[in-house]
């Protein structure tokens, strides 16, 4: 078994002893869950923003897709609903970009 160390601002840090301990957890555990579900998951089990490789091509087509789908969004009325489902592109979008959660 190994040990880590982790420097969290003083106020984070009893903002999330005080989170976790009205869940009933430690901190610990929730450590230990949130390294159990990414190595189950392979992948953060959430979305990180922030700057995106210009190498990357699988982070430019994701993006791609939600430059689209955020055009569609603007542009609401000037397409049929029935020609457009927001709740699939996006699901197909974060797909691309995160792999499947199946």
């Amino acid at each position: 078994m190994k040990t880590i160390s982790i420097r969290l601002d003083d106020d984070d840090y009893a903002a999330l002893d005080d989170m976790l301990d009205d869940m009933g957890q430690t901190k610990q555990t929730f450590y230990e869950t949130f390294t159990k579900t990414v190595l189950r998951e392979h992948r953060i089990p959430f979305i990180i923003r922030g700057l995106i490789s210009k190498h990357s091509t699988a982070n430019n087509k994701a993006m791609d897709s939600f430059a689209k789908l955020e055009a569609l969004r603007k542009s609401a009325g000037q397409y049929q609903p029935s020609d457009f489902d927001p709740d699939i592109e996006r699901g197909k979008a974060l797909d691309e970009k995160y792999g499947s959660i199946d």
